[in-house]
């Protein structure tokens, strides 16, 4: 039996960071939900020019009052101001959130509702494993725009202004961007230098929207070879083999092939994240699926094939690969370049 007098005695832990943590789930699934049915309602494409909640509630088929309230939320994002009892999109939201913006984000957020979808099923997938993915599929519209999307946003600059700035760029001839999916790399090198051939490798379905790519960006200096890195020929007399973030970056068994591919004093760039330092939740979401022929590793990037990253770059050096540079970029990952001796 419990006493009137026990309800004064205080737990030997305390609450606050349990507490905390449940308020900043809700908080953030909060958010996101409301930015997400903000997308699904089209409200910021009626948002480009100054709309009443009135006008909002007749568009979009929802209660004058809960369109309000919503909005004032949105507001308080920076999705929306307000002005006169009327609403309007943000700089932001101009620049993201908006079809037919230049730096569009919706295929990239489209993309994390297939990831939530995902969530919803942790039970199912902790009890039973990883949720088995066809490759060839995965790599549809949706993802390969949707990563072509977020490299616009500023780390495709970055990657290329970096890769410029620490090799003779503009000797090259022949480049070779290996497992290059939308092919956004090889078109921003191309413009770089005039006289640069760019070949896109990649699965033949996903080779089918690099030419897309390249013909929406009016260049006939990208190419492409569709196939698979690990099993097929990947060309030869490359000046430059550029890999950023493909299943093969920390593939030792790949390395005599990339060699061979380089003419001599040819570069190799390798973006890849130190996976051994991931966030356990990265590395949680990470392995709740993965490809039906290729299996992961436990960290964020790896496979199970993979090494680490350092013993990578010492299987470089041990195949006539002389690691020169390591440049560590702003969201976490790191760019190795060596050159064939």
């Amino acid at each position: 039996m419990s006493s009137a007098k026990e309800l004064m005695k205080r737990p030997e832990v305390c609450s606050e960071k349990l507490v905390k943590f449940i308020d900043d789930s809700m908080h953030g699934f909060r958010k996101y939900k409301i930015l997400s049915v903000a997308l699904k309602l089209q409200l910021f494409e009626y948002a480009k020019n100054p709309v009443s909640p009135e006008e909002l509630a007749d568009k979009t088929g929802c209660d004058q009052k809960m369109i309000a309230l919503l909005c004032d939320v949105l507001c308080e994002c920076d999705f929306l101001s307000r002005a006169g009892g009327k609403y309007a999109n943000t700089e932001l939201t101009d620049t993201y959130l908006v079809s037919g913006s230049t730096y569009s984000q919706l295929n990239y957020l489209s993309d994390m509702d297939r990831n939530m979808t995902m969530w919803d099923k942790l039970d199912e997938i902790i009890t039973n494993g990883p949720v088995i993915v066809e490759k060839q599929s995965f790599f549809g519209d949706r993802v390969i725009h949707s990563m072509a999307e977020n490299a616009k946003c500023g780390m495709l600059q970055e990657v290329v202004e970096t890769v410029i700035k620490n090799i003779d760029f503009a000797s090259a001839r022949k480049m070779l961007d290996l497992g290059g999916g939308h092919g956004l790399y090889s078109i921003a090198f191309a413009g770089q230098n005039e006289k640069l051939k760019a070949f896109v490798f990649d699965l033949p379905p996903v080779t089918w929207h690099t030419k897309s790519y390249a013909e929406k960006y009016e260049t006939d200096q990208v190419d492409v070879i569709p196939g698979n890195f690990f099993t097929d020929d990947i060309g030869n007399d490359y000046d430059i083999i550029f890999s950023s973030l493909n299943p093969g970056g920390k593939v030792a068994e790949l390395i005599p092939k990339i060699v061979s591919a380089l003419k001599t004093g040819g570069v190799f760039v390798n973006r890849q994240v130190p996976g051994e330092s991931a966030d356990p939740m990265e590395s949680l979401n990470w392995n709740m699926w993965t490809f039906n022929d290729t299996k992961k590793g436990h960290s964020l990037y790896s496979f199970e094939n993979s090494v680490s990253l350092e013993e990578y770059i010492c299987v470089l050096k041990t195949n006539k690969l002389d690691v020169f540079k390591e440049v560590d970029l702003a969201d976490g990952s790191r760019i190795i370049f060596s050159r064939k001796i």
